[in-house]
């Protein structure tokens, strides 16, 4: 719920500190009251996004059905995400490769080679930049930072970012290739309360938003599951029921879902929370209920930061333009991609002498 039909219309994170959030706006706050008329103004935007807007690549999709040809493993991920919103394929990726690109993206975090303008600070504009701020100081004050040019500087995660099988359900999970494919590597950091996306939300109201991630370390409470509530990303009158706190005027919760309020609707007791072990891919469908991560214990000195390789997948809006060249690679590593993977790469090119130059920098 935190997306399209928030206060721009437009379709961007809002999340500002729970003592700072805002009322919705009066017509949003009215639509949204009445589940009826949001689960069906959702539903028109979601087709206009889907069939309209998307039908291009949509007929890509249906044209190369040996292109996307899926096996036994893939089909099944991809039901799971079309009945409950959320798929588990546990262990995928071996456990060694996980822990050696961890000790690289650790390495990397704590010498702060990371994007100086990625961060929840930077999107509610408290902050203009990352810059000036050490490691220690990012871990208090921050959600999450990611490292810069990851597919430069990590090279084995390129093969795993553009592994064939995630494309795969992804591709048939959408049935069209999604205008916008970003890959990142990110640390989360544990605070005292849940901050911005780990309290409930829906990412987006007006085009699909698929989020994949693949665990550096293992995930229990102390490192913050993913919780997903089951069957909430239709659109159907009930997963429109839960009130954003923000549309309630209650500063709590960073304006977003509070536990309480989606307990109201979808007990407890169905929720699922995604412990797992490194190496493991987890996809979920953010137009569905979700928090992460989610530590079991908010304040607890056990908590660590969660770090994972994160995909995020985003379909068509309105008068948000799709550059398709978020993804820093040498031309080297796009000239021997596969033609499925081509189609998600949506790179820019850099050449070895120049991606050497940055690295040193």
């Amino acid at each position: 719920m935190n997306g399209a039909m928030n206060g721009t219309m437009k379709g961007t994170m809002t999340g500002t500190s729970g003592a700072k959030s805002s009322r919705s706006p009066f017509l949003l706050r009215t639509v949204r009251m009445q589940p009826r008329l949001y689960s069906a103004v959702c539903k028109a935007r979601m087709f206009y996004s889907r069939k309209i807007a998307g039908a291009e690549m949509r007929r890509l999709f249906k044209r190369n059905p040996r292109l996307f040809a899926m096996n036994e493993m893939e089909k099944q991920q991809v039901k799971s995400l079309r009945q409950f919103g959320y798929a588990l394929l546990a262990e995928f990726f071996p456990q060694e490769l996980m822990d050696h690109i961890f000790s690289k993206a650790d390495s990397m975090f704590h010498n702060l080679e990371i994007d100086m303008h990625h961060g929840y600070s930077i999107q509610t504009q408290e902050r203009t930049t990352l810059e000036g701020l050490s490691y220690s100081e990012l871990a208090a004050s921050e959600k999450t930072i990611a490292l810069r040019d990851p597919l430069i500087r990590i090279p084995e995660v390129m093969d795993i970012a553009f592994h064939e099988s995630i494309l795969k359900i992804a591709a048939n999970f959408l049935e069209y290739v999604p205008p916008l494919y970003r890959v990142t590597v990110v640390r989360d950091f544990p605070h005292n309360r849940p901050l911005h996306s780990s309290n409930f939300h829906k990412d987006n109201d007006e085009s699909d938003s698929l989020q994949i991630f693949i665990y550096l370390v293992d995930i229990d409470g102390t490192r913050g599951p993913l919780v997903y509530v089951p069957g909430s990303n239709h659109y159907d009158v009930r997963s429109c029921r839960p009130r954003l706190s923000r549309d309630l005027g209650i500063p709590a919760n960073d304006g977003r879902l509070s536990d309480e309020e989606v307990e109201r609707i979808y007990p407890r007791r169905n929720w699922a929370v995604l412990e797992t072990q490194r190496g493991s891919v987890a996809a979920i469908h953010g137009n569905g209920i979700h928090k992460g991560p989610a530590w079991s214990q908010p304040g607890s000195p056990k908590n660590r930061p969660r770090t994972a390789i994160k995909l995020d997948l985003h379909g068509y809006k309105v008068g948000v333009p799709r550059e398709q060249g978020e993804n820093r690679m040498l031309a080297s590593d796009h000239a021997r991609m596969s033609d499925l993977q081509r189609l998600f790469a949506h790179a820019t090119l850099v050449e070895k002498e120049a991606a050497r130059f940055a690295t040193a920098n």
